[in-house]
């Protein structure tokens, strides 16, 4: 099964992609997305088979996150949603070719004149293609109207006619590029090109909502093909992309925008018959060209199409149900022997600490066995001390194993309601690390660390509180108290650390 990957996956264009590739090739295809949105609040939420929410695209931890996310994954095929995906996650980064992970992005030597609207107006310029008049600000006269944009926008975002005299007030104008007014309709050529080869489908836009498309005249237009043919032999395309086109004072198509990744308007070419989708998808499978372009039908009918909002439900509120890690998922029994041993033999001191466990079970702590096998208290508080600073350390978490039943209680328990994790641990890193390693975060809506000791019991509450959790499943009498002051339902896993007598007489008294 090929795993493709889907950045900005809440889009209208990730929606589309995600639901005809589960629609048409759903024993081929693994999907992955990321968004810096929760999972149930974008409309591709059942078409995904993993999702992971991410960072903005200009937070520096960004980065780092997809290509982990590519590591784990084990991705094949990644696509960029947003140009600004497209200049992290281009085909010839070495951090994707390592991992042997294929960006449908724009090509590097490409981005160098994609990377804002000027020097591709520049480029296209120079290479003879007819553009919208382009304006200097100090050329640009008051009681005359343009056209503005500005120079590293998205879509339509920030596009409108203004006044020169408001043009020239505008704060930042230096960022925006002033063109003449062409006139309407708009046509978006959507274009796919595979080997030499080279398809397209027109879209004349009747009325758009927030930017995108939601009316279209979908037709074959042979003179916008050919100025595209030739924008192909200029410019080094991705797979899929789109022109936009207007007309100009001299009722010459001119282009308008370059958009050299998926169209928001795609799924309405997909509704005519122009499927880019199953085209991209047979290029996965590594299909034939003639296959490939099978779903790009050149001798479609002039048609109209209308898009038609829908309304998905995402998610439905479950119980809320709480776990404790340590010695309730996490078998770590044996860990607090082998730091006891570690330290004894540091300060040279032999005695048996076979029954640790059992007696910490009875509600007594380290220094109460340590006193309790003749050593002087100040000695065993000195042992305590040394013990905490060992107890998280990584060579130590290697001897902790998840309970057998563990996955299981998991399953089960998550068939109706969410989870949460909710634990004390002085390094909530590693505990984390530990979680991710044993394979069972995915259970987990989230994970929460709170400081171990004496307030333990009471930050975990806090939490249980502000989550709405129904119950908790713990093995100490911290996780007891923790329900108890939270006000919900405790149950008690025997095999912890504490026994079910200390656990009850907490929870109960």
């Amino acid at each position: 099964m090929i795993t493709i990957f889907l950045l900005s996956a809440g889009t209208n264009a990730c929606y589309h992609i995600a639901k005809t590739l589960k629609a048409k090739f759903q024993n081929d295809f693994k999907i992955v997305g990321a968004d810096i949105n929760e999972l149930y609040l974008i409309p591709t939420y059942h078409f995904l088979d993993k999702f992971y929410k991410v960072p903005y695209t200009n937070d520096p931890k960004y980065y780092d996150a997809i290509i982990d996310i590519c590591r784990k994954e084990k991705v094949n095929y990644l696509l960029p949603s947003f140009d600004a995906d497209q200049k992290l996650f281009y085909p010839e980064n070495e951090d994707l070719q390592k991992l042997g992970v294929i960006s449908f992005g724009t090509s590097e030597q490409t981005l160098g004149i994609y990377s804002d609207k000027v020097r591709m107006y520049d480029f296209l310029a120079g290479k003879g293609f007819i553009l919208p008049k382009r304006y200097e600000i100090q050329d640009i006269k008051d009681d005359k109207e343009y056209f503005i944009k500005p120079i590293t926008g998205v879509g339509s975002i920030g596009a409108k006619k203004a006044f020169g005299k408001e043009i020239k007030i505008l704060e930042n104008s230096q960022n925006y590029i002033i063109q003449e007014i062409c006139s309407e309709p708009e046509y978006t050529l959507e274009c796919f090109t595979y080997m030499g080869k080279f398809s397209a489908i027109c879209r004349e836009r009747i009325a758009a909502k927030a930017g995108v498309c939601v009316k279209a005249r979908v037709f074959k237009n042979p003179e916008l093909e050919e100025i595209t043919q030739k924008f192909i032999q200029a410019v080094k395309t991705p797979y899929y992309f789109n022109l936009q086109f207007m007309k100009n004072e001299q009722n010459q198509y001119v282009i308008t925008d370059v958009n050299l990744r998926t169209a928001g308007g795609m799924s309405l070419s997909y509704a005519a018959g122009w499927d880019e989708v199953s085209a991209l998808a047979n290029i996965m499978l590594n299909k034939s060209a003639e296959k490939i372009f099978a779903s790009l039908p050149q001798d479609l009918p002039e048609q109209y199409v209308v898009r038609a909002y829908t309304d998905i439900v995402t998610k439905v509120e479950r119980p809320i149900v709480a776990f404790d890690w340590d010695g309730t998922l996490l078998d770590s029994r044996k860990r607090h022997k082998i730091v006891m041993d570690f330290v004894l033999n540091k300060f040279g001191i032999n005695i048996d600490t076979s029954d640790l466990v059992e007696f910490k079970r009875q509600g007594k702590n380290n220094i109460d066995f340590l006193i309790s096998k003749g050593i002087d208290e100040r000695l065993a508080k000195e042992i305590q001390g040394e013990w905490i600073k060992n107890i998280e350390k990584p060579e130590f978490l290697e001897a902790d194993k998840l309970y057998p039943d563990a996955v299981e209680l998991l399953e089960e328990y998550s068939k109706d309601n969410d989870l949460i994790l909710v634990t004390a641990r002085s390094n909530a890193e590693l505990v984390k690390q530990q979680i991710n390693k044993s394979n069972v975060a995915q259970y987990f809506k989230d994970i929460f660390v709170v400081p171990s000791g004496q307030t333990a019991s009471d930050e975990k509450a806090k939490i249980l509180k502000a989550q709405n959790a129904v119950l908790m499943v713990g093995d100490t009498a911290s996780d007891a108290q923790a329900a108890k002051k939270a006000g919900l339902s405790f149950k008690f896993y025997e095999n912890g650390f504490h026994s079910g007598l200390i656990v009850k007489e907490v929870y109960n008294g």
